[in-house]
């Protein structure tokens, strides 16, 4: 399914997005496990859909991107945390392409192998974020009296 018309993922979006959630990536380092899981994942799909893993590890995203594999491995998406570990080994923070001084620059300056690697891993990202959202839903579902959900977000069942 397509990211754009997965209903978890729309309604993870939904509940970020009008809670204004996303202002609060500057403290993530002392949120709840399960703020952790919702903001970073919503994060993490966003950047790397709107940029690839070049604009997740170079903008402001970078400094969540080590913690996001063990937050990802946290509520079972076993896969995504794999996936995002590679493109950190390959192109994160630490490494030439992601201490590049720019998105630009360092999508300019890795070989052709390298983004061809990224583009791989991408893909591979999007075609687990189906299971990735609803392993996310299911356990903030679980921990749902530890978070703030928008009125009725626990009352509509996902459909996949």
């Amino acid at each position: 399914m397509s990211y754009e018309s997965d209903p978890i993922a729309m309604k993870l979006n939904e509940w970020v997005s009008t809670q204004d959630l996303y202002w609060d990536l500057d403290s993530f380092e002392i949120m709840s496990p399960n703020e952790k899981a919702l903001i970073g994942t919503w994060e993490l799909m966003n950047e790397v859909y709107n940029g690839g893993f070049m604009q997740y590890f170079h903008n402001s995203s970078r400094a969540r991107a080590k913690p996001m594999v063990d937050v990802l491995r946290s509520f079972g998406a076993l896969e995504a945390a794999e996936i995002v570990q590679a493109a950190l080994a390959l192109a994160g923070p630490g490494t030439a392409a992601g201490d590049a001084p720019g998105m630009l620059a360092a999508i300019k300056l890795a070989p052709s192998e390298m983004r061809d690697q990224l583009t791989n891993l991408e893909r591979r990202l999007f075609d687990c974020a189906d299971d990735t959202h609803l392993q996310l839903y299911g356990y903030l579902s679980q921990h749902r009296d530890e978070i703030v959900a928008p009125d009725g977000f626990w009352t509509e069942a996902p459909t996949q």
